[in-house]
C-alpha cells in the first residue's frame, strides 16, 4: 500500500473517526491528541489509530504532537448526514479492504462469502472477527455494500460514482 492507502485497523469504525474531526473542531481546531482522548473517553488503543485513519482521510493533519482539522475536516463536521457520507464515500479509494470489495463487486455484482471471509482473513490474520464485523459496519455507512438477507453475498448498495 502506498501513503495515500490504508488499512482500515480493525477496531476502527466511521463513528470514531467522526468523533475525533468533531472534538478537534470543537477544542479550536489544534490540539494535542493526549486531551482527546480525555475529552471524548476514548480507548487510549483506538485513538492512535483513529488519528492515522483520519490523516489518510485527509481530515486532519498530525504533526510535532499536535492534532490540526483540515478543510476537509471541518466541511465534514459542519455537512448534514447525507453530505459526510457523500464525501468520506468519495475517500473509500484509500482504504483497505474497502477497495479492493468495492472493485469486485464492480466487475462481479456480488461477492460470496467466503470471498469475504478470505479478504478479511488476508488483511486481518490476527483480528479477523472483530474486522469481519467492522469493515461491514465501514461498508454500509458508506452506502457501499451489505450482508443479503440470506448473510450469503455480500452485495452493492450504491457504487455509482466510484
Amino acid at each position: 500500500m502506498d501513503n495515500n492507502t490504508m488499512l482500515i485497523p480493525p477496531e476502527v469504525l466511521p463513528d470514531h473517526v467522526l468523533g475525533l474531526v468533531e472534538t478537534v473542531y470543537t477544542l479550536g481546531g489544534k490540539i494535542d491528541p493526549m486531551y482527546i482522548g480525555d475529552v471524548i473517553g476514548e480507548n487510549i488503543e483506538v485513538l492512535p489509530h483513529t488519528i492515522d485513519l483520519a490523516e489518510v482521510l485527509g481530515l486532519i493533519t498530525y504533526r510535532d504532537g499536535i492534532v490540526t482539522l483540515t478543510e476537509t475536516g471541518e466541511n465534514i463536521v459542519k455537512s448534514n448526514t447525507k453530505t459526510v457520507v457523500k464525501k468520506l464515500r468519495e475517500l473509500a479509494s484509500r482504504l483497505q479492504p474497502l477497495k479492493d470489495i468495492v472493485e469486485i463487486l464492480k466487475s462481479k455484482g456480488y461477492l460470496e462469502v467466503d470471498e469475504y471471509r478470505n479478504i478479511i482473513m488476508q488483511k486481518y490474520p490476527n483480528n479477523y472477527h472483530k474486522a469481519y464485523q467492522h469493515i461491514l459496519i465501514w461498508g454500509a455507512f458508506l452506502r457501499l455494500f451489505k450482508m443479503d438477507e440470506k448473510d450469503s453475498k455480500i452485495i452493492p448498495i450504491d457504487l455509482r460514482s466510484l
